[in-house]
């Protein structure tokens, strides 16, 4: 179903300013309560605003546009008092000939934000954007037919927001290109050469190095340049080393041509740039402490603990030198980008940290057990708000290290990812149905409330909490340990149990577990517990792996 085999009927159109908590019906005057079949368009004319569908926060940004069907309810807030949202309230139509047939919602999804440029959107709206309206039942059918059709360009945008998206499943070559710049990236010290990356990527070479290009502005040799000397300058800010080792160290045969390419690109030589380095310039951020922290400008040796941190790091492309890995290892998804991490214990241990000697600490929380000003004598140390959400939290670390441009990239991508994954299972689930997650270690049991699987669950792919767990949500609660006999007064319509491998093999021979299952039959999922993690590594690669969950195999 497309918008062309649709007849959109405007019902009304609205424009109010959000300037403290509202509820739905705050700006409803002159709206028909019983018209229970009019689906909202909401769309954010300010930026800084947060709208609550069924209590779940969605933050939108300028040019935001949410669709709310008729059983949803809804409410939104704002920091700042002059911002605003356009409202539409419409109804759909199938066309059948001469017939009309109403249907529930036009093919988009809802309570998920579509972010389209704002431009455009004021440039569909007009004069709608910037003046006050008065409530459209007091327009001419003249000005109703203009807002009409204006309603009708803004859904266009949308559903082709959802086709670009759908073109991902038909962007193959691409990935395998992607993959070959990750190899690059993790084995430049190596004797790469075109034709080896080529081959990796089952392309001829002049097909390869076009679509590498394409996909990174440079020729593969010239990225392959780019990212030895930028490895040259990590260590030349941390080693004195003959120039012979280093080259070596990051896959230069010949210490004078790696001179030319460093010259070339960054205007110094190694040495004077190992020497400027000596006199670093720092900057001030401000951390969930409220601490002023002074932070070199571009510091490359970074420790983090992991918990949220290591993934968000690895993803920017920022590979930290030491970590809390001792017992993630096993555990996460991408055991294997983490080789060259050094590890520092459980969380955090000073005396591993401080034979690391880094230039910055990255905790993402922090226990006042731990000594806090042993960290800062070791290196400046940053505390994460704990309380972030992923992009929130990917944003903060970006801004950190400068590398804003690559977290709204990965966030778009992520976004595009996430509608295909919604679109593939349309016929399976219901955006809106309520899940629970739950976590099985040895003999205790788990309710995730805000973080690992469930996350991905509630923020991305349009499930809800139950109301028990939303009430654990609303205290602030990640977790909670529970005792056997109160699964079932946690259970969903839907249920994911995570469990280590070994677990697995056995787990539905579990009494407690058992009747989980006749309760929500054909709607219990069980999962290997290296997918309850909220990284955007684990987020990224769930989504690949969520038909199999749903066809009710085991995921490891």
């Amino acid at each position: 179903m497309n918008l062309t085999s649709l007849y959109i009927r405007l019902q009304h159109y609205d424009r109010f300013q959000v300037d403290r908590i509202m509820s739905a019906t705050s700006h409803n005057e002159g709206i028909n309560n019983h018209e229970t079949n009019l689906c909202t368009l909401l769309i954010a004319l300010s930026p800084a605003i947060r709208l609550y569908v069924d209590k779940m926060a969605i933050d939108l940004r300028q040019g935001s546009c949410t669709l709310i069907l008729p059983i949803q309810s809804y409410t939104v807030e704002s920091s700042n008092k002059e911002a605003q949202l356009a409202r539409f309230t419409f109804e759909i139509f199938e066309v059948d000939g001469m017939t009309l047939n109403r249907i529930a919602h036009p093919p988009l999804l809802h309570g998920y934000p579509y972010h389209l440029l704002f431009s455009q959107v004021k440039q569909v709206l007009g004069n709608e954007a910037s003046n006050n309206n008065q409530f459209c039942s007091s327009l001419s059918t003249l000005e109703m037919a203009m807002l009409q059709g204006r309603l009708q360009q803004i859904l266009a945008m949308m559903v082709q927001l959802d086709e670009q998206a759908n073109q991902l499943q038909h962007e193959e070559k691409t990935k395998l290109v992607q993959q070959t710049v990750q190899y690059i990236e993790q084995h430049y010290d190596e004797d790469l050469t075109v034709e080896q990356l080529a081959n990796m990527a089952g392309m001829v070479r002049w097909q390869y190095s076009q679509k590498f290009k394409i996909l990174t502005g440079k020729k593969p040799t010239d990225y392959l340049t780019h990212v030895r000397i930028n490895q040259a300058k990590k260590i030349l800010s941390n080693s004195t080393e003959p120039l012979r080792k280093i080259a070596r160290q990051i896959g230069f045969k010949d210490e004078y041509y790696f001179s030319r390419c460093f010259h070339k690109l960054t205007g110094n030589t190694p040495r004077e740039y190992a020497n400027i380095q000596l006199h670093t310039p720092e900057r001030t951020v401000i951390d969930s402490f409220g601490r002023k922290i002074h932070v070199p400008i571009d510091a490359t040796r970074i420790v983090t603990d992991g918990k949220f941190t290591l993934g968000e790091l690895l993803v920017l492309g920022i590979p930290p030198i030491g970590a809390a890995i001792s017992i993630m290892k096993d555990n996460v998804v991408y055991h294997n980008k983490l080789r060259n991490i050094h590890s520092i214990g459980h969380w955090v241990d000073p005396d591993k940290i401080a034979q690391l000697q880094p230039e910055l600490l990255l905790l993402s929380y922090f226990h006042p057990e731990h000594d806090l000003q042993k960290l800062d004598a070791i290196a400046p140390t940053i505390i994460l708000n704990s309380k972030f959400s992923l992009f929130e939290r990917l944003r903060y670390i970006a801004k950190l290290f400068e590398r804003s441009k690559a977290a709204e990239k990965w966030i778009s991508t992520y976004e595009n990812k996430v509608r295909l994954v919604r679109r593939q299972l349309a016929d399976v689930y219901v955006a809106g149905e309520t899940a629970t997650v739950y976590l099985k270690l040895d003999t205790k049991y788990y309710v995730m409330c805000q973080t690992g699987l469930a996350a991905s669950l509630y923020e991305s792919l349009g499930f809800r909490p139950t109301p028990q767990v939303m009430q654990l949500i609303e205290q602030g609660q990640a977790w909670i340990e529970i005792q056997q006999h109160q699964i079932n007064h946690y259970a969903g319509e839907r249920n994911f149990i995570l469990a280590s491998p070994k677990e697995l093999l056995t787990i539905t021979y579990c009494p407690q577990i058992a009747t989980l299952i006749e309760l929500a039959p054909g709607k219990t999922h069980f999962i290997d517990f290296i997918w309850n993690h909220c990284d955007p590594i684990t987020r990224e690669r769930l989504l690949e792996v969520l038909p199999c969950i749903f066809k009710k195999k085991v995921i490891r």
